[in-house]
């Protein structure tokens, strides 16, 4: 690994016009390892350490640069209700703790994002959430993850962005490190939507303007053959630099079983699209393994250097 590379900070490499992968699926792949389906995934994970560890190796050896930590559900909102909300640090802390330690084990430079998501509840107007509130319930989240030394944070799978604003100024009162922000959008009538309403233009302006560097969509029915148009909306809005994540499919009930159907190779095949519609960050959400990113990965790399040689024999 050149040393270059292992000294140079996420936003720098992006800007430098690397694609990187980031991991698939963590919530989701620890119940169908053994989180029962009613308890928290982010203490159950804290208590099988072991499983979390391996399940980051796996994506890490499939190609990804940047794993996330099982934290999406680490708020004190989220966790109240599972009366786990006086463990908001500890939860938070160890969970990054387990991640930058499997990163260190990799000569390539591991990114750790330290991974926020949705309280479940709505804010005002629509529900009882104060912005303060709100504010301050991501901002106790970040700090467990900042103690547990994470590179920098991934607020993602909002539905809202108006709370999806609230984790940014969440975290940019506590330090200065990256912002990814990523919303869940829906396909509709000529575009996209989250749940809220929220259109991708109003997602861009008003994520960068709080200070996201990086934003995108995960999750959501927005799937990797709809990503390159989602993408292309976002750059033409003004997005500087994008992620996307999308889902498996919808998820389907076989033999008692949640599946979800979309193979590596049917997610990988839309890759190229994905980074010539301005995708800089690539990688999965619900459903996705350590093949889909591996293929993913593979994709991703033979796109970039065909791309690069043809680029070249232009110039000849």
């Amino acid at each position: 690994m050149n040393k270059g590379i292992l000294n140079k900070g996420i936003l720098e490499r992006l800007n430098d016009g690397e694609i990187l992968i980031c991991d698939g699926s963590m919530g989701i792949m620890l119940q169908s390892i053994g989180c029962p389906p009613d308890v928290s995934v982010e203490k159950w994970g804290l208590e099988n350490s072991d499983v979390v560890s391996n399940l980051h190796k796996d994506y890490i050896e499939a190609g990804a640069d940047i794993i996330i930590t099982n934290t999406l559900g680490g708020s004190r909102i989220k966790l109240d209700k599972y009366n786990l909300g006086n463990e908001v640090i500890p939860i938070n802390k160890g969970l990054a703790e387990i991640a930058v330690d499997i990163a260190s084990k990799f000569p390539k430079r591991i990114y750790v994002a330290g991974n926020i998501g949705p309280s479940g509840e709505l804010m005002e107007p629509y529900g009882i959430l104060t912005e303060s509130e709100i504010i301050k319930s991501f901002s106790e989240q970040a700090k467990g993850l900042l103690d547990g030394k994470v590179d920098f944070f991934f607020i993602e799978t909002m539905i809202d962005v108006n709370e999806a604003v609230s984790a940014i100024k969440a975290i940019k009162g506590l330090c200065d490190l990256p912002i990814f922000a990523s919303m869940s959008f829906n396909p509709v009538k000529n575009g996209f939507r989250t749940v809220m309403g929220n259109s991708p233009q109003q997602v861009v302006e008003m994520l960068q303007s709080a200070g996201a560097d990086v934003v995108g969509s995960n999750c959501g029915s927005t799937f990797a053959s709809d990503m390159p148009a989602l993408m292309r909306q976002m750059k033409s809005a003004g997005a500087k630099l994008l992620v996307a994540e999308p889902n498996a499919g919808l998820p389907e009930i076989i033999n008692g079983k949640t599946v979800f159907p979309h193979t590596p190779e049917q997610m990988a095949k839309h890759v190229p699209d994905m980074i010539d519609s301005g995708a800089n960050v690539i990688g999965g959400c619900c459903g996705t393994n350590a093949e889909h990113i591996r293929l993913i990965a593979q994709t991703a790399h033979r796109h970039i250097k065909d791309r690069s040689k043809n680029c070249k024999e232009d110039d000849i």
